[in-house]
């Protein structure tokens, strides 16, 4: 079970965020820029400030593709039946405010998930070639991404 229930945060949302009501979410969870979780562990929440920032003018500068409207900074990610949602949130409360982007299942290659101490590294490879990194945050749900991954784009 995870601390933080972010598929259940969503679904209290989804008619304010838009999804249809065919639209069954299969798993969310928090996701940083990928190496947020060191920056913290070794800087601090500065660290972690510039990586984020380092994240969002990578994201600006990848030039074009499906990858290039990945955010940067702390999103709430979502695998719905019919795509990956990725949804700002509000600093205040926590909950979704808005979809800041998201991709049907057809436009993703496949998503590679790693484990790690503290979190799960994962790459979105689209089927233009881009890509996008980013990492969940264990304690959020993200420990269900490999198994729904594996049954959609295996």
């Amino acid at each position: 079970m995870p601390l933080v229930d972010i598929a259940k945060k969503i679904e209290k949302s989804r008619d304010k965020l838009g999804f249809s009501p065919s639209e069954q979410i299969l798993m969310a969870c928090m996701v940083n820029p990928r190496g947020t979780v060191a920056a913290i562990a070794a800087g601090g929440m500065v660290g972690a400030a510039i990586r984020a920032k380092v994240d969002k003018n990578a994201a600006a500068a990848n030039g074009g593709g499906h990858a290039a409207a990945w955010p940067g900074g702390r999103n709430m990610l979502a695998i719905t039946s019919q795509r990956l949602v990725l949804c700002a949130m509000s600093t205040l409360s926590g909950k979704p405010t808005s979809i800041s982007a998201s991709w049907p299942h057809e436009a993703i290659a496949g998503i590679e998930v790693e484990s790690a101490a503290t979190r799960y590294p994962f790459t979105v490879v689209f089927v233009d070639g881009t890509m996008a990194q980013a990492e969940g945050a264990k304690g959020s749900g993200a420990d269900q991404l490999p198994a729904v991954v594996a049954q959609i784009w295996s």
